[in-house]
Order: C-alpha cells, then sequence, then structure tokens
C-alpha cells in the first residue's frame, strides 16, 4: 500500500465507520417508533397546527436538533473525505485531531441552523395540503426547480473549495472552524432542496433516504463547472458504472474460454488488437489496443 493511499484510508475508514453508526440509529430509532415527528409517517396525515404545538411538549428543541443531526450525519459523512482531507493533509501533526474537531464543529453548527427552515419548510407544506400526494409533488417541483439552476451548480462547485490553512496558533484554529463553516453553507446549497425527498415522503421515509444519499455523493463526484440552468444528474457516477459494468462483462467472457481460435492467443490478440477479431469479423475497440 503506497503512503498516499494509507492516508485516504485514515479519513474514509472513520467516516465510514460514523456514516454507517449513524444508519444503525436511524434504523433503529424508526422502527422503535421514536424518531422525531418528520421521521414518523403516522404523525403527518393529521397534522394541525395545535397537534404541532402539543406535540412541542413532548419533543424538546434539543431532541430535535439531535435526531435532525442524525439524518445528515447518516448522509452527509460519506461526502466529507475530501474536506477533512485536505485539513489533515494542511495541518501539523500534532494538530490534526484539533483541526479536524474545529471543522466539524463549524460543519455541524450550520447544519443545525440550516434544519430550522428544511423542516418548516415541509411542515409548511404538509399544513398547506391534506394530501400526501400533493404534497410529494409540491415538494419535488421545488427540487427540481432548485436542481436544474444556477445557484445549485455555483454551491456544487464551493463544495470542491480547499482554501490554504494557516498552519500555527490561533490562526490554525480559526481557519479549520471557518473552513467548516463555509462548507457548510456550501453543502446546505447544494443539499437542502434533496433533503426534502425523504422528509416529505410518508412510510418510504428510509428508502428515500438512501437514494438521496446516493444521489448526493454520486453528484458530488462530478468535477466543478460553468453555472447555468440546465439538466443537472451525476454523470461523473454513471460513467463510472457503466466502465465497471464493461470490466466485468469483459471478465466473464474471457473466463468462458478461448472464442478467438485454439492457439492460446486470445489475451495477446486483444491487447494487440490489430491481430486478432471479435466473432462476426470485428475489431477489436481501441480501449484493447496495443500498449503505448
Amino acid at each position: 500500500m503506497t503512503p498516499a493511499a494509507y492516508e485516504r484510508l485514515q479519513i474514509r475508514i472513520p467516516l465510514t465507520v460514523a456514516a454507517a453508526a449513524a444508519w444503525v440509529a436511524v434504523v433503529a430509532l424508526s422502527d422503535q417508533r421514536r424518531l422525531v415527528a418528520f421521521c414518523n409517517s403516522d404523525v403527518w396525515p393529521a397534522l394541525s397546527l395545535d397537534q404541532l404545538a402539543f406535540a412541542m411538549t413532548f419533543y424538546s428543541p434539543a431532541r430535535l436538533a439531535g435526531e435532525w443531526m442524525l439524518m445528515v450525519a447518516a448522509m452527509m459523512t460519506p461526502m466529507l473525505a475530501g474536506a477533512v482531507g485536505h485539513v489533515r493533509a494542511r495541518s501539523l501533526p500534532r494538530r490534526r485531531m484539533r483541526s479536524i474537531a474545529l471543522f466539524m464543529i463549524g460543519y455541524c453548527a450550520i447544519w443545525v441552523a440550516c434544519g430550522v427552515p428544511i423542516v418548516l419548510a415541509v411542515l409548511a407544506l404538509q399544513l398547506m395540503q391534506s394530501s400526501s400526494i400533493v404534497t410529494i409533488a409540491l415538494a419535488g417541483s421545488l427540487v427540481l426547480v432548485w436542481q436544474f439552476s444556477p445557484g445549485k451548480q455555483i454551491c456544487l462547485n464551493h463544495c470542491h473549495d480547499q482554501p490554504p490553512l494557516a498552519a500555527y496558533g490561533i490562526r490554525a484554529d480559526l481557519a479549520a472552524l471557518g473552513y467548516g463553516v463555509t462548507q457548510g453553507i456550501w453543502c446546505c446549497g447544494a443539499c437542502w432542496a434533496l433533503m426534502l425527498v425523504p422528509l416529505a415522503t410518508q412510510g418510504v421515509h428510509l428508502p428515500a433516504m438512501v437514494v438521496t444519499s446516493a444521489f448526493l455523493i454520486a453528484e458530488r463526484l462530478d468535477k466543478p463547472r460553468r453555472p447555468a440552468w440546465e439538466v443537472r444528474w451525476p454523470s461523473t457516477a454513471a460513467r463510472l458504472l457503466w466502465f465497471r459494468l464493461g470490466l466485468a462483462t469483459l471478465g466473464e467472457r474471457r473466463s468462458e474460454g478461448n472464442p478467438i481460435g485454439a492457439d492460446g492467443t486470445r489475451d495477446d490478440a486483444i491487447r494487440a488488437g490489430d491481430r486478432a477479431n471479435f466473432a462476426g469479423g470485428t475489431a477489436a475497440p481501441a480501449i484493447f489496443s496495443s500498449r503505448r
């Protein structure tokens, strides 16, 4: 294992463990019907202002914030590998844990603040419409408008920011904290609309969380580009998936035997590209051409 690969593991393993623990907690709380009202589909159909005020007597703001952050931790933690890696790489070894902790404090503080308008938006949609289908349609329309807007692309571009960070003293602490705050702001800007999807869906909250989280992670793989009104989808993840499927199909074909001939030169012919044809006389694709 190369030193760079080892450094990446030092970041990805803790983040993966934290995300997995958050998912387990979300599933456990959901099964026990202890998750907050926006995760409990039994509460939504008859929700009213009086019932909302009554529910707040049982759910303290601290508990609401804690369970909201549990949802955020499950969905957002896997996307922090690049930012946490930047903090780790720009910090002295004796300050790394401190800098990463300050970064996470700033990032989580923004998501706590961002959760208030997001949950209130879902509550407003639900109070205005008694039908869950209408609520989902309204939330979906809002998601699509923001998903295709230049503002969404601006936020996604800034999610890749890696500014210089001070290495010594209080300036290093403030730099790590400030980087966490700015990353939280841009991440909230990129993700707030899609976060409405699992909150607005009734009965399928957990599957909606899984799908939304996977889409957000795939979307973050795309490189920054010019903001514009356009259909925006995770093209990089789609290409990687297509490439992996192609490699798997090629491996299956190779394991089936030697379709080219009985001289045992199948692999060499595929690599050369100019000495062999696939079944039907079609030339080997350029991706398998001779090495340069």
